[in-house]
């Protein structure tokens, strides 16, 4: 009885074991192209979705997203499977990650996306084992390659084509001034320029922020117009040369209560005669 009891908890966890891959019959990759991202994803039924993403600046990524598969806390498995011509069930290990209890995002990067992308124009697959929350084996989803190669031009294009700035590397940025000043140089002009551009192509940037300040120079009187032209010429920098919509842009003028330097020397002033831009989401 005891031995019909251990064969039958065996077999129902041998049973809970799941395997999903998308049907070689309807299998398709989604392919989105923008200046800031590329994704190339494929919809695996009753499992959810996976492929590559990159957004612009950060590292490709291999992600593998479950509607409802959250994983216990233990760890994911990715492997590669042999190429065709190679006639072997034998997979290549390329990493082992921890997982937490919940999770629904299994994420690769860098490396080792690259490397799953390169070994798929081969006809190898990505696969991912992990422990579910509703299994008592293992969970095992593989990517197929099934009209990989027809996507794979769109999506590689779309990657040669992403915005060189991302992001937090243009959201904050400080120009500055000649005494008195309110003029725009070559080195302000290239640097307000990047800003204006990736604000063009970044839709989700809801407000520009142009705070300015002076240095101790001068009377108070006289600044405060200063300050005041100086966040007005960014202004109409990006308004006139790059028409980005007035009502984004907010001004902010100060003198010189808030120093980036000491105003007790000439380098420190000219630290303090500026103009910080910084892009809000």
């Amino acid at each position: 009885m005891l031995k019909l009891i251990i064969a039958s908890l065996l077999f129902t966890s041998s049973v809970y074991a799941e395997e999903f891959q998308a049907p070689v019959t309807d299998t398709n990759w989604n392919v989105i192209e923008s200046p800031l991202e590329c994704s190339l994803m494929q919809t695996i039924p009753s499992f959810g979705q996976a492929g590559f993403y990159r957004r612009n600046g950060q590292a490709l990524q291999l992600k593998f997203i479950t509607d409802s598969l959250s994983a216990e806390q233990d760890t994911v498995l990715l492997e590669m499977s042999a190429a065709p011509w190679q006639n072997t069930e034998q997979y290549d290990t390329l990493a082992t990650l921890p997982t937490i209890s919940g999770q629904r995002e299994f994420i690769f990067d860098g490396v080792l996306a690259q490397q799953a992308l390169a070994k798929m124009q081969d006809g190898r697959f990505p696969i991912i084992r992990y422990q579910s929350q509703s299994y008592n084996g293992d969970t095992t989803v593989k990517l197929s390659t099934v009209k990989f190669n027809d996507s794979l031009p769109a999506f590689q294009q779309c990657l040669s084509n992403l915005y060189p700035d991302s992001f937090d590397e243009i959201r904050k940025l400080t120009v500055y001034f000649e005494s008195e000043k309110a003029n725009l140089d070559k080195a302000s002009i290239n640097a307000l320029t990047r800003v204006a551009e990736y604000v063009k192509v970044d839709d989700s940037v809801n407000q520009i922020i142009i705070t300015s300040h002076t240095d101790s120079f001068g009377r108070k009187r006289l600044n405060m117009p200063l300050s005041e032209a100086r966040a007005k010429t960014i202004r109409d920098f990006f308004v006139s040369k790059y028409e980005v919509p007035a009502d984004k842009i907010v001004l902010r003028s100060f003198v010189d209560h808030d120093p980036a330097a000491t105003n007790k020397t000439p380098k420190g002033r000219a630290y303090n005669r500026r103009a910080e831009i910084e892009l809000v989401r």
